[in-house]
């Protein structure tokens, strides 16, 4: 067995043992060689095949492993006859490490002109190919070339070219430049490509970065190695433009955790109610996890997320736009979706038979569901609360998420019929009969006089005025036993609605249910105001038959957010119960403190560490109380949210690629091209490009904007394994900007502002 020396040489060998078509090469002891050992020529050259043209290149230890690719680190020599190889092997030998043994040279058989090179990244739902005509040196340098990004089927997803198709040959004994009238990825490159992504997925089953060249219509894999970095990953893209309204402000962690709880079943149940089978749902679980979230208590749909979970139904495109439109989204971006979500053959068939029965059979369905859940909250308003211990609360919690969370996507399919339906309305007809049309009582207003006609009968009473003026609930108790009239129709009251207003979704918020100063405050405001009569409504006769449903819908939708308010209201009943328990038995400081952990935490946490971290949130969530987000921003999973900065919009900005996601703000050292230092203090390197030789540079520098370069520049590599934010391709950034001037890099947003020009 041939030892291989470094893991560029091991690399080659498992590609060469696979069956991947490569150039002959032999690996090289860089110790032999620097101890002396000369070549013996004719020997090399015929195990090579006798190649008119070499390479030779390092093949470290410290290079191509999964966690450091350094990339460009070692002396790369190219195109040498057979006479150079032994001054070149020496050279490289000398740029490898002084330390350790496992280093080598490798010598290679060298394609002097390829049709085309470049890079393939692969993932398991999508690769990636960087290219240009001629050598692959000219995409690893970070040049301007394709990026072309396509499913596993092949198909493109994605595609950036740029304005001059150029590249390297090899001519006369050095580099040329290859000018080219058309794109290299044609329909049998573009073939060739796809089946080595195949082959290299089954063979090394997880990311990796291969080199190749293309030639006599076959593909030549001239590296693999690692990804050391997922260039797959996206940003997340935040919204928030309707979340706001349920969710105001700021939020507690319980709230929001039992937020994303409730959106990961509904929406589960849904597709699966609609044809998806549990299986697929499963294999993408991570999508319903994280629909919703919460930056420093502001909730925010993730809007990947649910992009993705339209791809699972027929008409994406249709359902995109639905959803957009319902939730009033600004983002209207198209992120990569796989295409394992897209729906089977029997679901496409099925889909629309399965939405007519839907909505022939909605009505009934959701009247079912709505008497199971008003029949639960009958029950719960005659629980006698003191009997419970903290087991029974929790499993009182688990039984109720069980009825009530396992139908309440039918919430969703009301909401969906009804932008269907809106949607249709509002290209049919103009907005004063749309007005006309949808003027109506709902549920909603209905809700809101009734306690108004309440507080009136209350506020007429001397002794009930009182104790709501006292706010002294066993007065008012009391009084309404002695009025068995109004105390029943108080009671039923309570039953239908709850004790929550429409969008009273946050569990820390004070409900009349558990708060009767609350409740004496809003019938006493209710009571000074004027009582408002029903809407006056057009009768139905004549109306379309779609403006009918339309109309069903709303009212249905406003039935179903009552419902869905009176519910959180007994849930928070339930957690605020169970704090009291926990504050007696010292866990908490307060029963309100509860709501400071999430549902997970409370259902199955440790109590005895609650008080610290309770502490601690509290403490981070008052460093975060003023900040202000904007309704929509994109950041990685996991990176903290943009402060938004108005002031930044009305100075110079710039767009870029983002290589790699992240923002800071702080003063650029520009270098059009490299000088020696001493440098000024600086944040951002700013350069046009950069080699091997800016690398302790680029490591002194927290960000990186560069003018040129791809996805393996580099630059890129670099930045990828350092971790500071990137921007790249920044047309003549360098001319725009100088040294010492103030900038917020969010390469996240692929955004470059200059705040000023001030120099230190």
């Amino acid at each position: 067995m041939v030892l291989m020396h470094g893991n560029k040489a091991r690399g080659l060998q498992h590609l060469r043992e696979a069956g991947f078509l490569g150039l002959p090469f032999l690996s090289l002891s860089a110790e032999e060689i620097l101890a002396g050992t000369n070549l013996d020529l004719p020997d090399l050259a015929q195990t090579l095949g006798h190649p008119d043209l070499y390479a030779v290149r390092s093949s470290s230890a410290t290079e191509d492993t999964e966690e450091h690719a350094a990339a460009g680190a070692f002396k790369t020599l190219l195109g040498l006859r057979l006479q150079d190889l032994s001054s070149a092997c020496l050279e490289v030998a000398k740029s490898l490490p002084s330390t350790g043994s496992d280093h080598g040279v490798i010598v290679q058989a060298f394609l002097a002109q390829p049709v085309a090179s470049g890079v393939l990244f692969t993932h398991p739902e999508r690769y990636l190919v960087n290219l240009a005509p001629g050598l692959c040196t000219y995409v690893v340098q970070g040049h301007p070339v394709e990026e072309i990004g396509c499913h596993p089927s092949g198909r493109i997803y994605r595609r950036q070219t740029p304005q001059n198709l150029s590249g390297w040959t090899w001519k006369d004994d050095g580099l040329t430049e290859l000018q080219a009238s058309h794109s290299a990825y044609t329909p049998a490159l573009a073939k060739a490509l796809q089946r080595l992504y195949r082959r290299i997925q089954k063979s090394y089953g997880r990311p990796m970065d291969i080199e190749w060249s293309y030639a006599d219509g076959k593909i030549y894999v001239l590296q693999a190695r690692p990804v050391t970095r997922e260039w797959h990953q996206e940003p997340w893209l935040l919204d928030n433009s309707n979340l706001a309204e349920s969710y105001a402000g700021t939020v507690q962690p319980m709230t929001s955790s039992v937020a994303q709880r409730l959106y990961r079943h509904v929406y589960e149940d849904l597709l699966a109610a609609s044809g998806v089978p549990r299986r697929k749902l499963a294999e993408h679980a991570a999508i319903f996890s994280q629909l919703v979230t919460a930056y420093h208590g502001r909730m925010y749909y993730v809007m990947n997320h649910w992009y993705a979970m339209m791809a699972f139904l027929p008409g994406y495109g249709r359902n995109k736009e639905n959803l957009e439109r319902m939730i009033s989204a600004q983002t209207h971006a198209q992120p990569f979706l796989p295409e394992s979500l897209q729906p089977d053959l029997g679901l496409r068939w099925s889909y629309l038979p399965r939405v007519v029965w839907k909505l022939a059979t909605f009505s009934r369905i959701r009247r079912r569901f709505t008497a199971r859940v008003q029949g639960d909250f009958d029950a719960l308003g005659q629980r006698d609360w003191a009997k419970d211990d903290l087991q029974s609360l929790r499993t009182l919690w688990k039984d109720l998420e069980t009825r009530w969370l396992r139908q309440w996507y039918i919430t969703v399919e009301n909401d969906t019929a009804l932008m269907t339906l809106l949607g249709w309305a509002q290209k049919r007809f103009s907005e004063d009969q749309l007005r006309s049309f949808l003027t109506m009582d709902t549920p909603s207003g209905q809700q809101l006089r009734d306690f108004q006609d309440h507080a009136h009968a209350f506020w007429a009473d001397p002794h009930l005025r009182a104790a709501l003026e006292a706010e002294d609930q066993e007065a008012f108790n009391a009084r309404l036993a002695q009025w068995p009239d109004h105390g029943a129709g108080w009671q039923q009251y309570f039953h239908r609605f709850g004790g929550r207003f429409p969008n009273e979704l946050r569990l820390e918020d004070a409900s009349p249910l558990d708060d009767f100063s609350l409740l004496a405050q809003s019938i006493r405001a209710l009571a000074a105001q004027t009582q408002h009569p029903a809407p006056s409504e057009v009768p139905e006769i004549g109306f379309p038959w779609g403006i009918r449903k339309l109309r069903q819908f709303i009212q249905q939708r406003e039935s179903l957010r009552l419902l869905r308010s009176s519910a959180f209201g007994w849930l928070r009943k339930i957690l605020l119960e169970s704090g009291h328990r926990h504050a007696e038995l010292g866990h908490l400081l307060a029963p309100e403190d509860v709501f400071w952990l999430q549902i997970d935490e409370w259902e199955n946490g440790e109590p005895s560490d609650w008080k610290p971290r309770i502490a601690a949130r509290k403490v981070e969530a008052a460093r975060h109380a003023e900040d202000v987000y904007p309704r929509a921003f994109a950041a990685m999973p996991g990176e903290p949210a943009p402060l938004y900065r108005p002031e930044l919009e009305a100075g110079d900005a710039w767009e870029g690629h983002c290589v790699v996601p992240g923002r800071l703000e702080g003063r650029v050292l520009v270098m059009p091209t490299f000088q020696p230092g001493p440098y000024p203090a600086f944040d951002i390197l700013v350069a046009k490009h950069t080699d091997p030789g800016w690398s302790f540079l680029i490591g002194q520098a927290r960000g990186l904007i560069v003018e040129q370069g791809g996805l393996l520049s580099h630059a890129s590599i670099v930045a990828r394994e350092l971790g500071v934010p990137t921007l790249i391709g920044v047309p003549n950034i360098t001319q725009h900007l100088r040294t010492g001037e103030r900038v917020v890099l969010d390469s996240t947003q692929r955004r470059l502002h200059r705040l000023d020009s001030s120099h230190p």
